[in-house]
């Protein structure tokens, strides 16, 4: 009975066992360009997110598989519902040539994972004649068409360099334009570091959210043909007229390159021969934009507008009374230079008290389009029936080269009377009509004579002026340096939180020591994993989801951390991590482990 009993208790640890290993989601994805030239080789990757077998590929008639580049293998550590979740990544790169012109299908990837079988889904790529423009080719559908027009730029026959293209380089100051920063490249980059944006030097400038660049599309520029990928792209409103210029950028590329070999084999040819990637700095030229004032004749009423503007008035009531407040709301909406609009002028009755209007600002992500409010609050101190004059806002359209008036209508606005004591308003100030007798005067004649002083007699300067007047005017300016020091201090949320780093990683290490003498042996890695990662975060400033190992090497680095103890205190998270998934250890691991992560965090904290 007790080997029955065994038999099923083995039987069910391996179930649970292969429902861990297998029973997560497999995605398998391959990512390649959408756009590629005939007989022009190029990369296609395939990312599975678990360990599996090499991909397999079925026959193919419009594409041959060159030769495999290289495997990559990649883990993530995020924060997801409260906890630390690692994922993993193997990706597969290939040198892949199209055979065949049009919109061909790269068919559905295999791979093998325990023993299932999982496929990608299958990729439309359209193939252009070799040396034709990628940007006169229809995309497949859901693409979107490239965003600059690359006819125009200046190539100087370089392998690999970066230039910024402005959407336009005429127009009327407070018009907008955009200004992409685009790679070009013929070779096969690794890495981009080091990237510096061009100076905007008289511009108001907007950065544009831009996807991450990962792979590089096929363009042709002045007859070349090059990778193409947006780095960075910006609105730009120009504040003053004349040429205004765009300095350069800069960044530096990593270039993979060909390491030459005395002795040549077949492996060579069947491989590919050994790489090496250099460093390489590459810098744009500067661009002018030529700025025309606008034009002589501004309307009164010119509020700083430029584009295509219309404007709305309304008032929340119309009947009220007397002291109650009303809201007069003026938006001015379209497209343009909204964010830089004065608000329309407007000639409020004197009997009505104005406040400063509130400003409310409405806009899309690239500050082009969308409104932008002005909210006054007016309170009327008399009654009866009075009207808001028209308000008057006037633009300039630069498609029709013109100032434009907007004018909205009167409003009427009836006062009925409210409740007024003395003369008094709402705010407690006593109107010019509202001065009445109180007993025999307007105000009541003070009585008592008060206190009298001798002849010469002065406080100022006396033993009873210092305590009382002296010594606590210092003892408040001591005070308010202090306090100024020490808002200074902990404002930067940088310094507080490397300051804290210490001490919030000890107490999660005491929570897991805890965990350690009750033998809770995952809660102790747990604690011990976040103990890590949150230590990492608060030195490094970096939020814990954002915060991966290669950031957090190539952070440290800069820190000039040691490079041995860089590894050691990643060692020491990967070891943490793959204990909480792997099967259960002895307590003689879990101490050692401890330990490691206890030295670890100390050795860090003397180091930065």
């Amino acid at each position: 009975m007790k080997n029955i009993d065994k038999k099923y208790g083995l039987l069910g640890w391996l179930i649970f066992l292969s429902l861990c290993i297998y029973g997560q989601d497999v995605h398998v994805t391959v990512n390649c360009p959408r756009i590629v030239q005939a007989g022009e080789p190029f990369q296609l990757d395939v990312v599975i997110n678990a360990k599996a077998s090499q991909p397999e590929f079925p026959e193919m008639e419009a594409f041959n598989i060159l030769y495999t580049m290289q495997l990559k293998q990649g883990s993530q550590t995020h924060l997801s519902g409260g906890k630390m979740v690692r994922s993993v990544s193997f990706t597969y790169s290939y040198a892949v040539e199209a055979v065949q012109e049009g919109t061909q299908e790269f068919p559905p990837v295999e791979v093998t994972v325990g023993k299932q079988k999982y496929s990608s889904s299958a990729v439309q790529i359209q193939v252009i004649a070799k040396g034709a423009s990628s940007s006169s080719a229809q995309p497949p559908s859901g693409e979107k068409p490239s965003l600059p027009d690359n006819s125009q730029i200046p190539t100087d026959h370089s392998e690999v360099f970066v230039s910024i293209i402005p959407s336009r380089t005429k127009l009327y100051q407070g018009e907008y334009i955009t200004a992409t920063l685009k790679l070009f490249s013929k070779v096969n980059i690794s890495n981009l570091n080091s990237l510096k944006a061009p100076g905007f030097e008289g511009f108001y400038k907007q950065e544009l959210e831009v996807p991450p660049l990962r792979n590089l599309v096929k363009e042709t520029v002045n007859g070349e043909t090059y990778g193409t990928g947006v780095l960075q792209q910006f609105v730009l409103f120009p504040q003053k007229s004349g040429t205004l210029t765009i300095s350069p950028c800069s960044l530096e590329a990593g270039v993979v390159q060909r390491v030459q070999t005395n002795n040549r084999s077949i492996w060579d040819d069947i491989f590919g021969s050994a790489t090496q990637t250099v460093a390489r700095e590459i810098k744009s030229r500067p661009v002018n934009i030529t700025v025309m004032p606008l034009p002589e004749g501004k309307p009164a009423s010119f509020g700083n507008g430029v584009g295509q503007m219309k404007m709305n008035v309304a008032a929340d009531k119309t009947t009220l009374k007397a002291n109650d407040p009303v809201t007069l709301k003026i938006v001015i909406s379209g497209t343009g230079n909204l964010k830089f609009v004065d608000a329309p002028r407007i000639n409020f009755p004197p009997d009505f008290e104005v406040w400063e209007p509130k400003v409310n600002v409405n806009l899309n992500a690239a500050t082009t389009t969308g409104s932008k409010t002005f909210e006054y609050v007016l309170v009327p101190r008399h009654d009866g029936n009075y009207k808001l004059p028209a308000a008057e806002f006037s633009y300039f359209d630069p498609q029709a080269g013109q100032y434009k008036t907007l004018r909205s209508e009167e409003i009427v606005i009836t006062v009925e009377k409210g409740n007024e004591q003395f003369g008094a308003d709402a705010t407690g100030r006593v109107t010019r009509e509202g001065v009445k007798l109180l007993g025999n005067d307007i105000r009541y004649i003070r009585q008592n004579s008060g206190k009298w002083r001798k002849a010469g007699e002065y406080f100022f300067g006396t033993a009873p002026f210092i305590l009382w007047y002296v010594i606590p005017l210092l003892a408040f300016s001591i005070f308010v340096y202090a306090r100024r020091k020490y808002i200074r201090k902990y404002a930067d949320a940088a310094f507080v939180k490397n300051k804290r780093a210490n001490r919030y990683a000890s107490r999660r290490l005491k929570q897991a020591r805890l965990f350690l003498n009750g033998g809770k042996q995952a809660r102790m890695y747990e604690e011990l994993s976040k103990a890590l990662w949150g230590y990492l975060s608060d030195k490094l400033n970096i939020p814990v989801a954002d915060l991966s190992k290669e950031t957090g090497k190539q952070m440290l680095r800069q820190r000039q951390v040691n490079e041995t103890l860089i590894n050691e205190f990643i060692d020491v998270i990967d070891d943490c991590e793959f204990a909480r998934y792997a099967p259960p250890e002895e307590n003689a691991d879990m101490k050692t482990l401890y330990d490691r992560a206890a030295e670890a965090i100390n050795k860090m904290q003397k180091t930065i």
